[in-house]
């Protein structure tokens, strides 16, 4: 087994471990922006926040235990993938992760500044509505993307350095 192929294995297999808690973290997120959730009469956005401060620390929890996978490799990357003859692209539901990990930063940040007040998703207006709508999408791209082919999408090869529109 040569140098590429074994570090090829590697990269797919840290990946798919980042891939897996990351889709897990992504309908958590769903559910915690859901409908039914905030609309719950007991402070929705504080439970939201905090929800989704706590969901953002599990990511990059996620990323770094997939990235120390292997006791003979100090770490592989996430969201970088190898193939045998050494090419390497971009990991697409790692790179919706990414956005995901983004919006839910900001989204945080943003409902900070609303805590003590009685608002909800349905009445704070144009500005944390889309805050949360960009979270609530981002989520369900990853989603999308983990699902791959089978959803009738691409093959999800994004070539290195570029991104991959949806």
């Amino acid at each position: 087994m040569t140098f590429e192929s074994e570090w090829a294995r590697k990269s797919t297999e840290a990946n798919q471990r980042f891939v897996d808690k990351a889709v897990a973290i992504a309908r958590e997120v769903e559910v915690v922006l859901g409908h039914d959730s905030m609309t719950c009469p007991r402070q929705p956005v504080l439970r939201a926040r905090d929800a989704l401060a706590d969901r953002l620390f599990g990511i990059l929890a996620a990323a770094r235990d997939a990235s120390r996978t292997f006791y003979d490799v100090d770490q592989v990357a996430v969201a970088v993938v190898s193939d045998e003859t050494g090419d390497s692209w971009i990991d697409p539901v790692a790179d919706a992760v990414g956005t995901l990990a983004a919006a839910m930063a900001r989204a945080a940040t943003v409902l900070t500044g609303m805590l003590g007040s009685d608002l909800s998703d349905t009445t704070t207006g144009p500005w944390a509505g889309g805050v949360l709508d960009d979270v609530r999408n981002a989520a369900g791209e990853v989603i999308r993307r983990a699902e791959g082919p089978a959803a009738g999408r691409d093959d999800g090869v994004v070539p290195s350095g570029g991104t991959e529109s949806p």
